[in-house]
Formats: structure tokens, sequence, C-alpha cells
């Protein structure tokens, strides 16, 4: 729990002390199982420990997030009481909670560790909003190939051939707001073109783009 970017530049014995004056607890989940339900009370930040979670609404996936992200802050940082989307474990998770008015409203001591911790949040927040800005940018292609493109890019190594995305064929449909029979073909036509080659969720891009 302890090497998560959360604590970054804070000592062990500090996070100790961060967890007794804030209250952080940490809950496991069984894979599909919810960790927030559409219309939840929500008074807390998250962070991934273990495993991975996904985000959607009306059977559209809007983010995954894994080992180390935080989730959540869009909807407490903005004042909204209520979750609009659900959280489920996509496999078995561990997840740390944070009350969120117990971050932002540091004990009397003002511990410079406590707002050493408010720093990483805000940066692990703004990493997080970065993302969706990628989403924005990938779901507005004009074309299935475009789209299906501008999502392996976000996951492509600098170095290196072969690379894996979390989703299946299913979700991947779903994050990209497309019929998953028309990614499937889009797919077989990209590796009939020679643009890529895929097994599951691997894939390798066979010329540059």
């Amino acid at each position: 729990m302890l090497n998560v970017d959360l604590f970054e530049n804070i000592e062990n014995n500090q996070i100790l002390e961060l967890l007794k004056c804030i209250g952080i607890k940490t809950k496991t989940f069984k894979k599909d199982s919810y960790i927030i339900k559409a219309g939840q009370k929500i008074n807390f930040l998250c962070v991934i420990l273990e495993g991975s979670v996904q985000s959607s609404k009306n059977n559209t996936i809007i983010e995954t997030f894994k080992i180390n992200d935080i989730f959540g802050h869009n909807i407490v940082c903005c004042g909204i009481n209520k979750s609009p989307v659900n959280y489920v474990a996509k496999e078995n998770s561990e997840v740390l909670f944070l009350p969120f008015e117990k971050i932002v409203t540091p004990c009397s001591k003002l511990c410079i560790y406590h707002l050493q911790m408010i720093k990483n949040i805000m940066k692990m927040i703004s990493k997080r909003n970065s993302f969706l800005f990628d989403k924005l940018d990938i779901i507005a292609q004009k074309t299935t190939r475009d789209k299906i493109l501008a999502l392996l890019e976000t996951y492509k190594p600098v170095q290196g051939e072969i690379f894996s995305i979390p989703y299946s064929r299913e979700e991947m449909a779903k994050f990209l707001c497309v019929d998953r029979s028309a990614l499937s073909r889009e797919l077989s036509r990209m590796r009939d073109d020679g643009i890529l080659k895929f097994y599951k969720n691997n894939f390798e891009f066979l010329v540059r783009t």
C-alpha cells in the first residue's frame, strides 16, 4: 500500500501518522462486483492498490483504472453528492478509500506530509483528466478505423512492437461507442490491409503510424 503515488515523497512513519489522522481504509472486491453504484452517495476518493476498475454508464465504458490510479475525484471535487456512473472491479481488486473532507481540511498540526499528500492527489487528478481529454479526441474521430488507430496509439509503447490494451472486443466497442460487429470487421480489414496484427487484446503495428 505504501508504494503508490499518493504517498510520494512521504516517509513510511509519516504515512502511518496520516493513516491515523485521516482514517484511511482499504477494502477488497471480487471480480465483477460493484465498488460504487450509480446513484450512490460518495464522499471519498479511491486509489487502486491491486487489480483494476472500470467506470460505465448506459452500457458505455467511460474509463478503465489500473493499479495506482485515482477515481471518484471528478465527483466529490465538484460537490456532486451521488455518483452518476458505476464503478466495477474488472478483476479481484483492493481499493484504498480516503475521506474527502479530512483530506482537504488538514488538522490543527498542519503536517507538512499532509500537504504533500494533497499535492500528490492533485497530480494524480491531473493525470486522469488528461486521459479523459485523450478519450474525447479518440471518439471524435470520424471513422471506426480512425477511432481504433487513435485508441491503439495511446497504448503503443515508445519502444517494442507488441503491446496490450485493457479491453476485450466488447469493452473496446463500448469504449469507442461503436457496434461490436463493425469493430470486428474493421479490425479484420486492417489486418488484411497489412496495418496491424492482433490476438485478443495484444496488438502489433506492421506499418508506422
